[in-house]
């Protein structure tokens, strides 16, 4: 338990596991922490180097009132790394992370041996129906910041998830300032690298949730774009696959990590 001074500003972090080797860095989503990595964290260290880090505006790293980007939080992985004396590493991003990982291949490609994407988007494209559930929920998160975060935490969890942890979810991610919830709504919204994912070179695992609330079409959007891919879907997932799925996405993370390259 640790942390790292970035830009002036303190960004929480562990390092895990066995020091010499390319180390694991797992980047969490939006109004998340790097707790929701536990279940990777508690499988993994004792064979290979892990890192997880509260990303700015989360978890125990400091909070400051500013605009939150997908660019800024790439930065502060370059400096981060730096800081540890990490010039390689094998990123695994959730959602808002898997962007961030996304953004930092794209601007740093030779510090990465591995890219592992699960749930992510290169791209958030709107629908009608998905441009008026923006809509409605712009309008409950002016009413009720509570009932905003509640209604997220349903569609990011398969229907059957126990709602007891639903409800302790529900009471960490309140802790998060409202301030950095809108700014990086704000950056996601606004996110796309589509464009440019045929120019990257190195393996790439892309992992979805079946029942997620970003269709499938995305993944298979990564799969056709990026050369040198895996592709798992996780079955009866929701967008949550770490917590929701654990032992099946640790599978697959070893699976490809002992891959020579991304395709068999």
């Amino acid at each position: 338990m640790a942390f790292s001074k970035i830009d002036g500003i303190n960004l929480y972090y562990n390092d895990y596991g066995q020091k010499g080797q390319v180390p694991f860095i797992f980047i969490h989503g939006w109004i998340s922490s790097s707790e929701f990595w536990r279940n990777q964290v508690k499988k993994l260290k004792d064979k290979r180097r892990i890192i997880v880090l509260d990303l700015r505006g989360h978890g125990k790293s400091d909070k400051p009132r500013e605009e939150y980007s997908i660019k800024k939080f790439s930065e502060d992985l370059e400096s981060f790394m730096d800081k540890l004396g990490v010039t390689k590493a094998i990123l695994v991003g959730h959602s808002m992370g898997g962007m961030i990982a996304l953004q930092f291949t794209l601007d740093h490609q030779e510090k990465v041996e591995k890219l592992i994407l699960i749930d992510t988007l290169a791209k958030s494209s709107f629908s009608i129906r998905r441009k008026m559930l923006f809509f409605i929920s712009q309008i409950a998160f002016s009413i009720s910041y509570e009932s905003f975060m509640r209604y997220y935490l349903k569609r990011i969890f398969r229907k059957n998830y126990p709602k007891v942890i639903l409800e302790k979810t529900l009471e960490k991610v309140l802790k998060n300032p409202k301030y950095v919830v809108k700014s990086c709504y704000s950056a996601i919204k606004t996110f796309n690298v589509s464009q440019e994912l045929a120019s990257i070179t190195v393996p790439t695992c892309i992992i979805q949730g079946s029942e997620s609330f970003i269709p499938l079409s995305q993944a298979k959007y990564f799969e056709k774009k990026i050369r040198n891919t895996y592709l798992a879907i996780i079955e009866g997932a929701g967008h949550s696959t770490p917590r929701e799925t654990p032992k099946k996405i640790n599978e697959v993370i070893e699976k490809f990590i002992q891959m020579e390259n991304g395709r068999r």
